[in-house]
């Protein structure tokens, strides 16, 4: 699967944007992003990131943040100073506070006006469907073809393909 996402970078400015993808998909949009502007970007994950630890090793440098509760990506969403920022999507930071998607969303937008915001998710869940309200834009990329090094998991992938079902 070949996707470019420069045609979307370029019409993100000063919007939050939700990009729901295969995970070998958003390494690549990370990638992609560092190389285009390493100095400037900002990646925030929270306390598990699949995307971070399966890039490519001679990725250019940038600034990474980690949130270990809804409340600190707030904190942190404030006192950035970058370009761009990468937000990994991590469900588990709104395990004890469930209410705070949506707050969080807004914030996102509200920084995006400074920085573009690109919210990277492997799969929708429900405080990815609360944040959703408050994005400026949602690409989702459905599984299609499963990468080479994947095939032998081929079956069980699409098998757990999940559907948008955002429940408004």
């Amino acid at each position: 699967m070949d996707v470019k996402l420069r045609p979307l970078f370029a019409m993100t400015k000063e919007a939050f944007c939700m990009v729901i993808a295969p995970e070998h998909l958003l390494v690549s949009v990370l990638e992609w992003f560092a190389r285009e502007d390493g100095a400037g970007l900002l990646c925030i994950c929270g306390n598990f990131s699949r995307v971070l630890s399966r890039l490519d090793r001679c990725c250019p440098a940038f600034h990474v943040r980690r949130a270990f509760t809804a409340h600190q990506l707030l904190g942190i969403l404030e006192e950035a100073e970058c370009r761009l920022i990468v937000l990994e999507h991590d469900p588990t930071l709104y395990d004890d506070a469930p209410d705070l998607a949506l707050p969080v969303a807004l914030a996102c937008a509200d920084r995006a006006r400074n920085a573009p915001l690109f919210l990277l998710a492997p799969r929708t869940d429900p405080a990815l469907r609360r944040m959703a309200r408050g994005a400026h834009r949602i690409v989702c990329v459905e599984q299609g073809e499963v990468p080479a090094r994947r095939a032998s998991l081929r079956a069980l992938l699409v098998r757990d393909q999940q559907t948008l079902d955002w429940g408004r």
